[in-house]
């Protein structure tokens, strides 16, 4: 029987999945401790539709900035395992897999074609994290309004 195709592959991906996952955590905090901050006192003064929306940019801000973090990570991640020659190159592959475009204009050597599927999959959970506390924040930056 073959080696496991996907072994190496993922024991190399719970490095940049644990880091990813610590730096978008971080970022949700930040939103979090944002909110508590400059949110809340926004919602026991009158309506200010300028301010509310000032904070949201603020808030998409940070998740984007989490975000780009996480790439960086990963990009970081193919250039030590040698997969990648270049940081453009591998920032470029870490870009479309993480926000699962997917172009497939970099090809990764063959042993290593479907590690970018575990990027993905990581991508996938941290816009859903960042979607729910967005919808959780925007909720509640409008519920005065009811």
């Amino acid at each position: 029987m073959s080696e496991f195709e996907y072994g190496r592959q993922i024991l190399a991906a719970l490095i940049p999945i644990a880091l990813t996952v610590v730096v978008h955590g971080l970022g949700m905090d930040l939103v979090r401790l944002s909110f508590e901050r400059f949110g809340k006192p926004m919602l026991r003064r009158a309506h200010n539709a300028g301010a509310r929306t000032a904070f949201m940019i603020g808030v998409v801000g940070i998740m984007i900035l989490s975000h780009f973090c996480a790439i960086v990570i990963w990009a970081l991640t193919l250039l030590a395992l040698g997969l990648l020659s270049g940081i453009e190159q591998a920032m470029f592959y870490s870009m479309q897999y993480y926000t699962t475009l997917g172009a497939n204009v970099h090809k990764l050597p063959d042993p290593w074609e479907g590690f970018g599927g575990f990027e993905a999959m990581t991508g996938m959970l941290m816009f859903g994290w960042s979607t729910a506390v967005l919808a959780l924040v925007g909720q509640k930056m409008h519920s005065i309004d009811d």
